[in-house]
């Protein structure tokens, strides 16, 4: 059983109002030996209740219990993450399954009689597949293909009939162009001639493609990763930089001196790739310092989706309409079709892209500039009221026994002149511990 013991010090309790020789309240903290003393006697007693009008009750004696949401908030991840995975999958898997040519451009050169009559057999044949553009001859037909005008070309010259390609630009589109013409004209032997052709170590043009999705991705939980570790402007701006400028100088030599399947100028190559982190990573941290979780999640499931449609092993002409077009118009498809300018072709038909990404990572820096972290990122934020909970209206964890509350902080009346607001008195507040706050 519990017995209490009071001490009396100069005619009255410690807890009373007035004490001798102090002319004043006096604060003494819990635990120093000043207020009742508990003694336990015998088998330990059913814990105090504490007070019905404290706001925030000790729950601790009743043990741990779930949050109300959290079986919801299991449902609702693990079904998205299921719906999502079997998007993707037959998005990734879609976008392979349906190459055919979508308004490829091609070129027919020869005479202007024969080449004429080329172009519209070609174009006659499966409308709609071919974009066929006459020019004068071989040669004028090669300049086209290394300024990234044509996939392929049709040449009519003394020794007859030859496909030109250009396989840096696409090495699927150049195996489907000499497949077809193989289908069309079995018998023929017609020579090809790559005007362009993959890196030696990179042959069939599976190198790059199989190196740059990684890339992208990882780029992107990159970006995920800052917003989660950084709150200041500042520092997510920092973060940014060093993250696109380290990621593009590892990927470029990775591509380049690794895997030997990036020909051309390094820092070329490695000025695409930090680019395209700062389009990549700069609009992930952006939409997560703006938008919190939900602006993360949704900026890193749009990469992920651009990134299928970003013809990264084939092209957009091969992908039916309009999902091609769009694809370039997002990061990881102009990002590709930028590295393989930039590296086969001395930048030729890399404009538009490089204007792609430039936009790109000008809106993150925006988002990033203007969005706050602060409300979702280690301060509490009331959602009722729609602001940031000042911090001495957080909650703040129990430091007393399961089951026992802590005593009320003592407060004491406003000092004569003292601002509303202010500390009362000169001594102040002070902690349940008895420090003065």
């Amino acid at each position: 059983m519990l017995t209490s013991e009071r001490r009396v010090s100069d005619g009255g309790e410690d807890g009373d109002a007035a004490t001798s020789g102090s002319g004043g309240a006096r604060h003494r903290a819990v635990g120093r030996g000043t207020g009742p003393r508990i003694r336990i006697t015998g088998p330990r007693s059913t814990p105090a209740a504490p007070r019905a009008d404290s706001g925030d009750a000790d729950e601790l004696s009743a043990g741990p219990r779930r949050p109300a949401g959290e079986t919801r908030q299991l449902l609702v991840v693990v079904v998205g993450v299921a719906l999502l995975v079997g998007v993707l999958t037959c998005l990734y898997g879609w976008t392979v399954t349906s190459l055919r040519p979508y308004g490829l451009p091609v070129l027919a050169a020869g005479p202007s009689g024969p080449a004429r009559a080329l172009a519209e057999q070609l174009t006659t044949t499966e409308p709609g597949t071919l974009r066929v553009r006459v020019v004068a001859d071989g040669d004028a037909a090669d300049r086209a293909l290394r300024a990234r005008e044509a996939y392929a070309a049709f040449v009519i010259g003394p020794s007859g009939l030859s496909l030109h390609v250009a396989s840096a630009a696409s090495p699927a589109v150049s195996e489907a162009m000499q497949r077809g013409i193989a289908q069309v004209m079995p018998t023929a032997d017609i020579p090809v001639v790559d005007v362009v052709p993959n890196a030696p170590a990179d042959h069939v043009g599976g190198g790059l493609s199989a190196g740059y999705l990684p890339l992208v991705l990882v780029v992107a939980v990159g970006g995920v990763l800052l917003s989660r570790t950084t709150v200041r402007r500042g520092a997510r701006l920092a973060g940014l930089a060093g993250l696109a400028l380290t990621a593009g100088a590892a990927g470029a030599a990775a591509l380049r001196y690794v895997l030997v399947v990036l020909p051309g100028s390094y820092w070329a190559a490695m000025g695409v790739l930090t680019l395209l982190g700062v389009a990549v990573a700069g609009t992930v941290l952006g939409l997560g310092a703006r938008g919190g979780t939900v602006g993360l999640t949704g900026g890193f499931v749009f990469f992920v989706v651009a990134a299928a449609l970003s013809a990264w092993s084939s092209a957009p002409e091969l992908m039916p309409r309009p999902w091609g077009a769009l694809g370039q118009l997002a990061p990881p498809g102009a990002g590709v079709t930028l590295l393989r300018s930039a590296a086969y072709f001395r930048g030729s038909g890399g404009g538009d892209a490089a204007a792609v990404l430039t936009v790109w990572a000008a809106l993150g820096v925006a988002l990033i500039m203007v969005g706050d972290t602060r409300s979702w990122h280690g301060r509490p934020w009331s959602r009722a009221r729609g602001r940031e909970v000042p911090v001495s209206e957080a909650p703040t964890s129990s430091a007393g026994f399961p089951g026992i509350p802590l005593p009320v902080e003592p407060t004491f009346p406003a000092a004569p002149g003292a601002a509303a607001g202010s500390p009362a008195g000169p001594e102040g507040r002070f902690q349940p511990d008895g420090r003065r706050v």
